[in-house]
C-alpha cells in the first residue's frame, strides 16, 4: 500500500459529530462570500468541496452537504453583506455544539481547503478564517494572505 492510498484511507475513515459537518458546509458557503462577490468558479469548487470532502461524507452525508450548501449559497446571495452577517450568528451558535478539539480542527480544515481552492487566499478570506479559528476555539493554524 502506498503514501498516497494509506492517506486516503485515514481522510476516509476520519468521523465527526453532524454538528461539525453542518458547520463546515455553511462556513464553506459563507467563504465563497468573503470579498462580497462570489463567482461560478468559486462556487463551484466549493460545491466539490463540500460534496466530497470526508468530513462532510461521513457526518451528514454528501447529499446533506449539498442541499446545506446550496441553501446557504441562494439565501446569502439575497443580500450578501447582511445575510453573510446572519449566517455568521448561525456559526457561532453551531460552533457552541462542538465539545471535540479534533471535530472543530477538522470543520476548520475543511474551510480552509475551499479558502485555498484557487490557490491564493486573499485578506478577506484570511480574516474569515482568522474569524472562524477564534469561533470553533481550533488549534490549527490558518494560511494567511496570498
Amino acid at each position: 500500500m502506498g503514501f498516497f492510498s494509506s492517506l486516503k484511507d485515514k481522510l476516509s475513515s476520519i468521523v465527526v459529530g453532524t454538528a461539525a459537518g453542518e458547520w463546515a458546509v455553511t462556513a464553506m458557503a459563507v467563504m465563497v462570500f468573503a470579498d462580497g462577490d462570489a463567482e461560478a468558479a468559486e462556487l463551484e469548487k466549493a460545491k466539490v468541496v463540500a460534496t466530497t470532502n470526508p468530513v462532510v461524507k461521513n457526518s451528514i452525508g454528501s447529499a446533506r452537504g449539498e442541499v446545506l450548501f446550496l441553501e446557504t449559497v441562494e439565501a446569502i446571495k439575497v443580500a450578501p453583506a447582511a445575510m453573510v452577517q446572519t449566517y455568521l450568528t448561525k456559526l457561532d451558535a453551531l460552533a457552541r455544539k462542538i465539545s471535540s478539539a479534533d471535530d472543530k480542527n477538522f470543520a476548520l480544515a475543511a474551510v480552509i481547503a475551499v479558502a485555498t481552492a484557487d490557490g491564493d487566499v486573499e485578506a478577506p478570506e484570511a480574516a474569515l478564517l482568522v474569524r472562524f479559528k477564534a469561533l470553533l476555539g481550533a488549534t490549527i493554524d490558518v494560511p494567511g494572505a496570498s
